[in-house]
């Protein structure tokens, strides 16, 4: 169970490479679309240039390309972030077994008769009698990926080929050949080897795809009809297993297959959220409720207003002298989570100290994300700090409602404030700045500093991790996601907390035997470089 938790935790965190720059290059297609949009060009006059409308338009065709190319995207990033050792061969040959895996299923669609011209929207009305709606349905079934015409996998396509390769790799990266085939020997066999296996796959998934697309459309038949209810429910379940980092795989689901919704966008049938939101931006269509409350719009009352709350709370119940201390500890991570979303820096400080604040935060998240779906609200992206609230709310007109949160925001704040003090108070919950020693070591950190002439050098501090770490024979893996740094080790009943808290982490979790979480927020890549060079250095 312990190892499917790892391999869990390593598969949701290789998400991220897709999306982080998804999060990225959707804010400047937001911000193209919006100065592209008749209402704001209304207001600015000066837009309807012909040469500033050109521009924009090739900033939008540019910030496309992520989600145009998303199976193949996922299909690299899953090898990326799991394979340990040649990961460049086992990105490689990951594409070419995500092509070859598309000719496998393509071939065997034509052999039964599946063509783009019989699975058209027109032949099947025309031919088999379908009724418009039952025509549409079951042709987006299919779809052509790098021009190959296939079933509609979406993401999953990509998903299925970045985990075979990854299984291929393993296998074969250090196999031998005939002595006459040496040069086709070690690495330069895996890629053949899944151009040889992911076409059998391609054609066996033409079988078996049909069955996973009706499981996944029908959990999310049972979800649309929660209506607004399974708002809260994704909205509290993301937050309650976060700390697993579980989430991720939580979140593309949503954002990625019929979870998320099923909804025809000019003129062609977009599947997930994300994928349906983007789609009507790019194409200056009205918004879709029903997709954007999975997506931004659901964490800018947690994010904007619920954190800032929770940091006031935590002010008011630490002790008088502790106090600044707290407001310096906590800014760098504030400033991070209201810009652009990222929580961890603030919550990994208090919901592994008490179960009753892990709920309470979860059921708070899960009402965020219940409320703007209640109201009406169409804000889309992934993040839900000010930035996406601005350009794909704002920016995006009035229709998007952004407004709702000026009137619910301080509200929201509110409550998480007085929830937390009543928790804290109750219970008696030691949230930092309630202990005397809780910024003891920073103290000392910064006395020493200041005696000494000559700051000390950086690899002073990685020598201390390491220490801390229980030294670099104790290290198995060193890797990081969005706020926390993920290292593997050989026994973390080693690890010495107070060496590793003289790097001022926001918190640290030793969830097993043989692993550590250390989060420092947005310090995390800088800590992670650190730690790498040092042990490179070393070894």
């Amino acid at each position: 169970m312990e190892k499917l938790k790892k391999d869990l935790q390593s598969f949701g965190k290789t998400l991220l490479f897709p999306i982080s720059i998804l999060s990225f290059m959707a804010i400047f297609l937001g911000l193209s679309a919006a100065l592209q949009n008749p209402v704001i060009i209304g207001f600015l006059p000066f837009l309807k240039g012909e040469g500033i409308q050109g521009f924009l338009g090739f900033i939008r065709r540019l910030a496309g390309i992520p989600f145009a190319q998303l199976p193949l995207l996922f299909a690299m990033a899953i090898p990326l972030g799991i394979v340990k050792r040649d990961k460049e061969v086992a990105v490689y040959s990951s594409v070419v077994g995500y092509i070859a895996m598309l000719v496998g299923m393509s071939y065997i669609l034509g052999v039964q008769g599946f063509t783009p011209t019989t699975t058209s929207i027109k032949y099947l009305m025309e031919h088999d009698n379908y009724s418009a709606v039952d025509a549409t349905l079951y042709s987006s079934q299919f779809t052509n990926v790098l021009g190959v015409f296939v079933y509609n996998m979406n993401v999953i396509g990509g998903m299925i080929a970045g985990l075979f390769a990854i299984a291929i790799h393993n296998r074969f990266r250090q196999v031998e050949l005939h002595p006459s085939l040496t040069f086709y020997s070690g690495k330069r066999f895996v890629p053949i080897a899944c151009a040889l296996i992911m076409p059998f796959v391609g054609m066996a998934l033409v079988y078996i795809w049909p069955y996973i697309n009706s499981l996944i459309m029908t959990l999310g038949t049972g979800i649309a009809k929660l209506n607004i209810a399974g708002a809260f429910l994704y909205g509290f379940l993301e937050k309650a297993i976060n700390p697993t980092g579980l989430h991720h795989i939580l979140n593309q689901a949503f954002r990625f297959t019929a979870l998320g919704g099923v909804e025809s966008v000019a003129g062609h049938t977009q599947v997930g959220a994300l994928n349906i939101y983007f789609s009507q931006l790019e194409n200056h269509l009205p918004f879709s409720a029903k997709a954007t409350q999975y997506l931004a719009q659901g964490r800018i009352l947690h994010m904007v207003f619920g954190m800032p709350a929770v940091v006031f709370a935590l002010y008011k119940c630490a002790l008088p002298e502790q106090r600044e201390k707290l407001l310096k500890y906590f800014i760098p991570g504030l400033t991070a989570v209201v810009l652009t979303g990222i929580t961890e820096p603030i919550e990994f400080t208090y919901i592994f100290i008490s179960p009753i604040l892990w709920i309470a935060n979860a059921i708070l998240a899960g009402l965020s994300t219940l409320v703007p779906a209640i109201l009406g609200v169409k804000i889309g992206n992934i993040q839900g700090g000010i930035i996406d609230w601005f350009v794909f709310g704002t920016l995006q007109g009035l229709d998007t409602k952004w407004y709702v949160f000026l009137i619910i925001g301080p509200i929201f704040f509110l409550i998480y404030y007085f929830t937390y003090v009543f928790i804290i108070k109750k219970f008696n919950v030691l949230t930092i700045g309630r202990n005397k020693d809780d910024f003891k070591d920073s103290e000392d950190e910064s006395e020493s500093s200041s005696d000494s002439k000559n700051n000390a050098p950086v690899d002073s501090l990685a020598e201390t991790m390491i220490e801390g770490l229980g030294g670099l024979e104790n290290i198995v893996e060193v890797d990081n996601c969005i706020s926390r740094l993920r290292i593997e080790l050989k026994d973390s009943s080693k690890v010495n907390q107070d060496l590793i808290k003289k790097s001022k982490p926001n918190g640290v979790i030793i969830p097993d035997a043989h692993n550590i979480h250390i989060v420092y927020g947005g310090r995390v890549i800088k800590m992670r470089n650190l730690l790498d060079d040092y042990i490179f250095a070393k070894k």
